[in-house]
């Protein structure tokens, strides 16, 4: 079983991701990012135990202009949950759900992949194939992005 586990940089209660990562089965293949926080604690520990990480990272080949940086890393986002048959996420307590981590979650829910939330120091829910109540409808971040460098036109120093 591919089993993806993200977190905010931010979330600070390491405890928790060492005790998620210690309680899987050594057949499983762990999912993540590179980022710092949550996602190198989860490769550190699975290291301990022998267990299998697949670390997805962006690609930075041939960018040409500076607003394609946030277009990899969403895109990064996306092959890293395609690959997950479950997505736990860890939300920081200071930032809450925002950023990539909120995206990986809403793109998960959006393709049938159950996700387990984490909360910091808190409560664990597992959502499958339902949206947040506290989410409107709106279009995917990734292209929400993509149509504000579109409609601005920028690019580098301009």
């Amino acid at each position: 079983m591919n089993i993806g586990i993200v977190g905010a940089r931010k979330y600070q209660d390491k405890q928790s991701v060492i005790d998620l990562v210690n309680s899987l089965p050594a057949e499983a293949v762990i999912i993540t990012s590179s980022c710092k926080g949550v996602c190198t604690w989860v490769s550190e520990t699975a290291e301990e135990k022998r267990i299998r990480v697949k670390v997805y990272a962006p690609d930075f080949e041939n960018i040409r202009a500076w607003f394609e940086v946030p277009k990899r890393y969403y895109h990064r986002n996306k092959e890293l949950v395609d690959a997950c048959d479950l997505l736990h996420a860890f939300i920081s307590q200071e930032d809450g759900y925002t950023g990539g981590t909120k995206f990986e979650v809403e793109y998960a829910l959006k393709f049938g992949i159950p996700v387990q939330i984490h909360w910091e120091y808190g409560l664990s829910q597992i959502y499958y194939k339902y949206t947040f109540s506290f989410i409107e409808e709106r279009q995917e971040l990734f292209l929400a992005w993509e149509e504000f460098f579109f409609k601005t036109n920028l690019e580098i120093g301009g």
